[in-house]
């Protein structure tokens, strides 16, 4: 591996099983590099949620390691190991109790800085995602339109500087042309933050446009990992080129509208 782009996650060999047997995920390996964005891809139940909680041990580990930053997230303390990972969900996550400031400045707080560091790094942030400070630093979340939320979520878990940012569908609740667009502003702060990124969605045209590599899961396995271009000009089976059908048939529909 260059130096130039260090490994920032391992997942070696990782499995997870629930009561009653239940294989969710199956000794599942992949690697993540600095400034890189792995999507996790497939259908529902595939795993892809549970892997992606074990690696910020949300969920344990049934078998096989995760490395994070070069230590074996096992033996960190679980709460230290989430403050040094920026975690976004579907719908955003922010406490509806607390101010956009209030909001963003938590990781930082829990961290013990000093409040004018605090305040420092929040107005960055809202700066980052393009929210002005002085506008909405006060407003509650409620105040808020569903871009503007999520604008939030992504600058809270930025606000730690942390190393890789793990992303549920992150996505998915925004309308079109909101989605379009925090889309390509989260790619240009990924270009120049550094930070890996792994993000689950069941959308692949989403993965193809936003990730630098796509693992498609089934049955808690990965059944192809490679580039956007691998995976559009071989796919390894039946069940990928399924998943890959509706971004063709979208391209191929705007293709014929421009002749």
């Amino acid at each position: 591996m260059s130096e130039a782009t260090p490994l920032v996650l391992d997942v070696r060999n990782v499995a997870k099983t629930y009561a009653g047997g239940i294989e969710a995920v199956r000794g599942v390996s992949l690697s993540v590099t600095r400034g890189k964005l792995l999507a996790l891809a497939g259908t529902s139940g595939c795993g892809k949620t549970s892997l992606l909680k074990m690696i910020n041990r949300l969920e344990e580990t049934s078998g096989g390691s995760i490395v994070f930053g070069g230590q074996d997230i096992a033996a960190l303390d679980p709460v230290v190991l989430r403050r040094r990972i920026g975690w976004v969900m579907q719908g955003d996550g922010l406490f509806p109790h607390l101010s956009v400031r209030q909001n963003v400045g938590l990781i930082p707080r829990l961290s013990g800085q000093d409040g004018a560091r605090i305040e420092l790094r929040v107005r960055e942030m809202l700066d980052l995602v393009r929210l002005d400070p002085r506008e909405f630093g006060d407003r509650m979340p409620g105040e808020l339109s569903g871009g503007q939320r999520q604008r939030v979520g992504f600058a809270r878990a930025l606000a730690g500087e942390p190393e890789l940012v793990l992303m549920d569908e992150p996505f998915s609740a925004l309308d079109p042309i909101t989605r379009d667009g925090l889309q390509q502003d989260f790619k240009s702060l990924q270009a120049d933050l550094g930070f890996a990124a792994v993000m689950v969605t069941h959308d692949m045209a989403e993965a193809l446009i936003m990730a630098d590599e796509v693992a498609v899961m089934r049955a808690g396995q990965i059944v192809q990992q490679g580039t956007p271009h691998t995976l559009m000009t071989a796919p390894a089976d039946d069940y990928v080129s399924g998943l890959l059908e509706t971004p063709r048939r979208q391209m191929q529909a705007i293709a014929e509208l421009a002749r």
